[in-house]
């Protein structure tokens, strides 16, 4: 009898122990997990942190090196406007009917309008980049009227030559030299101007002013 209180008392309290040793367990994977999880959030509020503080430094990356090439894409506008500016000068210095007679000879009004022209071209081809395709084919379609201009007064020259040189040649368009002159001159100071402000619109449009 004592024997068998005894085997009940040691299956009670093995019980009761093993009891407390699976509560204790459950409550140490419980902690646990919790930690674990608690771990994993913070590691993925970090990440997160990282990730956003990397997009960032990638905007305000991104930011500056926009505001350099749009800053240098001005400076290129600019520059390119004021050529054409400068063109339209030297071609109305070309063109302008109050020359003297020395006009027919005289080759540095010439040679200055086309220095700068051909220097504007050299600066568009240099910047396409900057510029879609319709701009650039619309900057050089302007450039080509200039040069037409250019041409016309060597046309006029060329045609003065030939009527001063006493074999009362006459050229089959039936242009003469001065037909030829004034209509450059007039061409100058109408459709070249009226191309640059358009162009100047663009370019405004362009820089957001």
């Amino acid at each position: 009898m004592e024997l068998l209180e005894e085997i009940l008392k040691f299956s009670i309290g093995g019980l009761t122990v093993t009891g407390i040793i699976v509560y204790l367990g459950k409550l140490v994977l419980t902690k646990s997990s919790d930690i674990l999880i608690e771990n994993h959030k913070n590691k993925l509020e970090i990440s997160k942190a990282e990730h956003q503080n990397q997009l960032e430094i990638f905007k305000t990356e991104h930011q500056i090196k926009f505001s350099k090439l749009h800053a240098e894409r001005g400076e290129i506008i600019k520059k390119i406007y004021t050529d054409f500016y400068a063109l339209e000068t030297k071609l109305e210095t070309m063109t302008t009917l109050f020359q003297g007679p020395k006009w027919r000879t005289d080759k540095t009004r010439d040679e200055d309008a086309i220095s700068k022209y051909r220097e504007t071209c050299e600066l568009l081809e240099n910047n396409r980049i900057f510029f879609s395709e319709g701009l650039c084919d619309q900057i050089s379609s302007a450039l080509e009227d200039y040069k037409v201009i250019i041409n016309q007064m060597l046309q006029a020259k060329n045609h003065a030559k030939y009527e001063t040189d006493g074999t009362g040649y006459r050229f089959p368009d039936g242009q003469g030299s001065i037909d030829l002159w004034k209509d450059a001159e007039q061409k100058t100071k109408n459709e070249i101007r009226t191309l640059r402000l358009e162009l100047a619109m663009v370019f405004r449009e362009l820089i957001g002013a």
